[in-house]
């Protein structure tokens, strides 16, 4: 019976990476044609950026919003996918564009996600540190970002070593830096430093052969609920597959959603605000009271970020 039920639930995860296999095939050229009718559109990633879900809008700091202000483009790209029938469709690739700014020199920044499978099970998205060129310093992040790609780089230097990572000088000043920030401190852009769970391209690669050939579901694991293995120490946003998932699965796809949306609440506002002006002073405390109580059902954003 266990047999049974394992191999019909692979049987329909294999028919959910087909469909959006072949849903990021059809659908692809369309999102190049929005992308191409947004440049025409003022302000358009900022507003929909201003309308992001709670999974999103709550990384978001003040500090953040001027810097997001300047975003021109969102890309999501299913990198791996091949054609139609062939490649992985759960690795991602995001790519952020930004007019000049005072904070960067980079108008492109990108970032790639890898889905990967560990040999105890876990399954989900790895990434690598992206280096940001600033043009000043790292105001942002306040130099995580930075820490954050000098230990990976050098871990790569140090890979084939056989070193004990928390030994190193790059290590103990990281883990100090991210002990001594508050997680609800931490800048929307430190999204660039997630790096998740250390799973290797070949580590992945066994673990899925092993998954694909084993059926068996024992009464013990069957039903478990276990708890995902804990991130790195020196994970400096450990929320990041949580954002790449909301970015790449709502925000991306339904941005023209909560651009119009987003629009169509601030033309009634402004709407009811010149009835409000319009109206006689005895009863311009009515009015405004029925104005404040409109403005509070709208969303409750930290900063707006378009103008």
């Amino acid at each position: 019976m266990y047999d049974t039920l394992a191999r019909i639930e692979k049987q329909l995860a294999a028919i959910e990476l087909d469909y959006l296999r072949k849903t990021y095939i059809a659908t692809r050229p369309r999102f190049l044609d929005r992308a191409t009718a947004i440049q025409a559109i003022p302000d358009f990633w900022s507003t929909v950026i201003d309308e992001a879900p709670a999974e999103i809008d709550q990384r978001i700091q003040p500090r953040d919003v001027p810097a997001l202000s300047c975003l021109t483009g969102l890309d999501v790209e299913r990198f791996e996918v091949k054609d139609a029938d062939n490649g992985e469709p759960r690795s991602i690739r995001l790519t952020l564009t930004f007019k000049p700014n005072e904070w960067f020199f980079d108008n492109k920044i990108e970032k790639k996600f890898y889905w990967r499978m560990s040999h105890n099970g876990w399954s989900g998205l790895v990434s690598e540190p992206v280096t940001v060129r600033w043009k000043h310093r790292d105001r942002l992040t306040d130099g995580l970002l930075d820490l954050a790609v000098n230990l990976w780089k050098k871990e790569l230097d140090l890979e084939t070593q056989g070193c004990d990572l928390e030994s190193i000088e790059e290590y103990q000043t990281l883990v100090e830096r991210i002990q001594r920030t508050p997680q609800d401190a931490v800048s929307f852009f430190a999204f660039l430093g997630f790096r998740g769970h250390r799973v290797s391209a070949e580590e992945s690669a066994a673990a899925m052969e092993k998954a694909q050939s084993t059926v068996e579901v024992s009464r013990e694991t069957e039903g478990s609920n276990e708890e995902s293995p804990s991130l790195p120490d020196s994970e400096i946003y450990p929320h990041g597959e949580e954002v790449a998932v909301a970015l790449s699965e709502d925000l991306y796809p339904g941005a023209t959603h909560y651009f119009t949306t987003a629009k169509e609440r601030d033309t009634k506002v402004s709407d009811e605000e010149l009835v409000s002006d319009s109206n006689d002073s005895d009863n311009s405390e009515e009015s405004n009271a029925f104005t404040n109580q409109e403005r509070e059902r709208r969303p409750n954003k930290k900063t707006k970020i378009h103008a």
